[in-house]
């Protein structure tokens, strides 16, 4: 079985697309969405084609644009769940980690009502 060192992986920014690709051997894999909240990259989705689910991509996918954000200087915050329990258990990126900004939290607490 194939291990996802085993694959050509590229993660790519799209920001005319507001999210990042991950494509395996030339085929996207899938996607991790954000919004620009007060200078915040806040990540608010992840979805991967049924074909890579549950083979590492998506950690793969979500390190390497919290890696890319914080090499440019920004801050990453989180509502998507995966990305959220992925910084729960990876710290290497914790310097560019932080709160929602307000405006997404408020929106969210809303939500909840």
């Amino acid at each position: 079985m194939d291990t996802p060192t085993d694959r050509d992986i590229e993660v790519t920014e799209r920001p005319e697309r507001y999210r990042y690709e991950i494509t395996v051997d030339g085929q996207l894999a899938g996607i991790v969405a954000y919004d620009v909240v007060d200078d915040v990259t806040v990540m608010t989705h992840t979805v991967m084609q049924e074909a890579f689910d549950g083979q590492g991509f998506a950690s793969i996918m979500v390190d390497r644009a919290i890696a890319d954000v914080a090499a440019r200087g920004g801050a990453v915050a989180a509502t998507c769940p995966f990305v959220r329990h992925w910084l729960s258990k990876n710290h290497q990126h914790d310097a560019a980690v932080v709160a929602l900004p307000e405006a997404i939290a408020g929106a969210r607490l809303l939500e909840e009502l």
